[in-house]
């Protein structure tokens, strides 16, 4: 196995985070999208880096809240690449997510999946996730 870094990216990652794009899926990314993503120190993208290739991601936006308990993390996508799934790198990319809201002072992260996506809930629930209700719902709006 080579040498694999976990750590939360930055504009200095702008090429390696482009080239998702390729790896992960077509359209996924665009320049000046993730140039604006990662300037702002409210958007995470978190990564396992693997000989300078993203093998597995969480990416996400910080919340503010309007109490003083701290801000939330709302995590909306996590993928690894097939060749790299069931090793662990899911896993440790949300360990280290909630280790780093701890010390960033994030008083919690959620994310949302389907119940049918057996091996996501597997996961969240492996590393502490707990379903919040059974009866919620989506709705998105489009303009």
């Amino acid at each position: 196995m080579a040498n694999r870094v976990f750590r939360k990216l930055s504009i200095s990652d702008l090429n390696l985070v482009l080239q998702m794009d390729t790896d992960f899926r077509k359209n996924f990314v665009c320049e000046e999208n993730v140039r604006l993503f990662l300037s702002n120190p409210m958007n995470w993208i978190f990564a396992c880096v693997e000989e300078n290739r993203i093998i597995g991601f969480a990416y996400g936006y910080e919340l503010n809240r309007l109490n003083n308990i701290g801000n939330m993390l709302y995590i909306h996508e996590v993928g690894v690449l097939p060749e790299f799934q069931r090793q662990g790198i899911g896993k440790q990319i949300l360990n280290n997510i909630k280790s780093l809201c701890k010390l960033s002072g994030i008083c919690r992260f959620f994310l949302f999946t389907e119940k049918s996506n057996q091996a996501a809930c597997a996961l969240y629930e492996s590393v502490g996730g707990e379903p919040a209700h059974d009866d919620d719902i989506s709705y998105f709006f489009n303009n």
